[in-house]
């Protein structure tokens, strides 16, 4: 029996989705296609939706009624299949979105919020939006193996979405990991492959395994299905601030997924009439040892130059982005803007953040916050402005890479030595209470 018969008998979510559908020369494909780039022009491939449809819905089903999850708005994701929807993703999205009033007073920002990925579940980023698409499309489809190409939360993704469908996956890292994900996969239960190169050549190399072996990779053979998860970003941040879209949105930028369609997704509940999301503008922040979109759209060119990265932040390390021009389109047609941040930056952003805010991220969020605090300075939002940054992913993942802060070992176990240790810490000494 096909894919699409199969898919007839079995019980419909309520996605409004039509089609497959080219993002440059707009050739369409049927929606039980597996074609994930267009034969025609090499571009990846979109979903297409029935806005008339998917409007009548959500004025007959009120906000109250859905689940607090990623499907809370299932009638703009892709998943028609209620079986395969309902086995993934029921504890992930619906993210934590917190008034920074610390850190807004250090920027002279009065209504900064911080989107707070890293609370996500199961595996502690944004990715997990994205994984679970993926996997429920796989389901969908009748597989049971898969695997993908990460910098590292991809991977962590995989593995604990994976895990819990009861799929086998399998996790392909370019030689220069983060290690502390890699093994957070394997006690997972997903097998994992380091491989020599960077994360293009081994991306290169996964879609020939993917093509021999027959495999479904997440982000790769799956894409179209993947990217639609990082629109629930956008949805969940306008209704967690009463359907009024913030004025600026900042977020970490690696192979462009997250960025380009929060465009799509803020467009998506400007046609249903939910938001007036037109004035919303889109910045994007990247490592200055890899920022091919940042400097792409600074130079006001149309298409990305690849590089070759060299940063700390090796999950935004991807020297050749497939999504970069739909970036720098959205960045563009939302009067946004890019920037980047040096390693030593990264990581002040990443302690500045932990100081007024009490959160702990991983390199991609101190990229965030850093050009978050180089466009402020640069007077890029008014100081009442509401502007949301975006934080991706979970410091303890990554605690190894950051740059070491020693403390006081093994002080004896007396009075007199604790005191002298808080002092040698900087502690000013106070007269004790008699």
């Amino acid at each position: 029996m096909s894919p699409s018969s199969t898919a007839s008998t079995r019980q419909r979510t309520r996605s409004c989705a039509t089609d497959l559908v080219c993002h440059r020369c707009d050739r369409h494909y049927p929606l039980t296609e597996t074609v994930f780039a267009c034969p025609d022009c090499g571009k990846g491939l979109d979903i297409a939706y029935d806005y008339e449809l998917a409007a009548r819905h959500f004025r007959e089903i009120p906000s109250s009624a859905r689940p607090q999850n990623i499907w809370h708005f299932e009638e703009l994701l892709p998943i028609v299949d209620a079986s395969a929807q309902a086995r993934v993703g029921r504890y992930s999205g619906y993210t934590p979105l917190i008034h920074a009033d610390r850190l807004g007073a250090e920027l002279g920002l009065s209504n900064l919020y911080l989107k707070d990925d890293s609370t996500s579940r199961p595996s502690l980023s944004y990715k997990d939006r994205v994984v679970a698409m993926s996997i429920a499309r796989l389901l969908e489809l009748g597989r049971e193996e898969i695997g993908c190409v990460s910098t590292g939360n991809v991977g962590t993704a995989v593995a604990s979405l994976a895990a819990k469908a009861g799929v086998s996956a399998y996790v392909f890292y370019p030689n220069r990991l983060e290690a502390m994900k890699a093994r957070a996969c394997r006690a997972l239960g997903a097998e994992v492959c380091q491989v020599e190169g960077n994360y293009d050549e081994v991306n290169r190399r996964c879609r020939e395994v993917a093509a021999a072996t027959g495999m479904e990779f997440a982000n790769i053979t799956l894409r179209p299905f993947y990217a639609e998860g990082a629109k629930t970003a956008a949805f969940e941040i306008v209704e967690q601030l009463d359907w009024v879209s913030p004025d600026h949105i900042v977020t970490a930028a690696a192979g462009g997924t997250l960025s380009s369609r929060l465009h799509k997704g803020l467009g998506e509940l400007q046609l249903l009439g939910l938001s007036d999301t037109d004035p919303t503008r889109i910045h994007i922040a990247q490592p200055s040892g890899c920022n091919p979109i940042a400097s792409a759209i600074l130079a006001e060119e149309a298409e990305v130059h690849p590089v070759t990265p060299e940063t700390a932040a090796h999950s935004l390390a991807i020297g050749a982005p497939g999504d970069g021009y739909l970036v720098i389109d959205a960045v563009r047609k939302r009067g946004g803007t890019g920037g980047f941040a040096s390693d030593p930056e990264i990581f002040a952003g990443i302690d500045l953040l932990a100081a007024t805010e009490g959160l702990l991220t991983e390199p991609a969020g101190g990229t965030t916050v850093a050009v978050l605090e180089k466009l402020a300075r640069e007077g890029k939002f008014a100081p009442d402005d509401t502007v949301v940054a975006i934080i991706t992913g979970n410091g303890l993942k990554t605690l190894d890479d950051h740059p070491a802060k020693p403390w006081p070992a093994k002080i004896d176990c007396e009075l007199g030595a604790m005191i002298a240790a808080l002092e040698g810490l900087g502690r000013k000494p106070s007269p004790v209470a008699a």
